[in-house]
């Protein structure tokens, strides 16, 4: 009888804490997240040195492009990858561009839609990341138009 209490009282108290730890992690997910101030500091950019994949392309300092680039970048809300589970390295080596600003901060996006801050995996709210992406490489590559 006491051994089966026992187990009873382990099996009840692992499920809680694997509980626990699920609803912290949504609740993570859902109210932690970063805005593009809080990313690339406060200020306007003299530079920013645009990558794609581990190829660096030449820096943008036109205060122009350095404007297109801020309100694209700075339009959106970066949160948290939303699923619990995330995708494994083979499912991340799509075509990725990362716009790196002065404070060594970055966002990057690639070819599937994953977004990265910083080189960790996040997402944007409403999870238009292939959108994005397109979007950035309109802006890096005018002519692909």
């Amino acid at each position: 009888m006491r051994k089966i209490t026992a187990l009873g009282f382990a099996i009840c108290g692992t499920l809680l804490l694997i509980l626990l730890f699920v609803a912290g992690r949504m609740l993570y997910i859902k109210f932690y997240d970063q805005s593009y101030q809080d990313i690339a500091g406060t200020g306007t950019p003299a530079a920013l040195t645009i990558a794609e994949n581990d190829t660096a392309l030449p820096a943008v300092t036109d205060p122009e492009q350095i404007a297109d680039f801020t309100a694209l970048l700075g339009s959106y809300t970066y949160t948290q990858y939303p699923h619990f589970f995330k995708p494994g390295d083979e499912q991340l080596t799509a075509n990725r561009l990362t716009v790196t600003f002065e404070n060594g901060s970055s966002i990057g996006v690639n070819a599937d839609g994953y977004v990265f801050v910083n080189g960790d995996l996040r997402d944007i709210e409403g999870s238009r990341g292939q959108e994005f992406y397109h979007k950035l490489y309109v802006l890096v590559y005018p002519n692909a138009v």
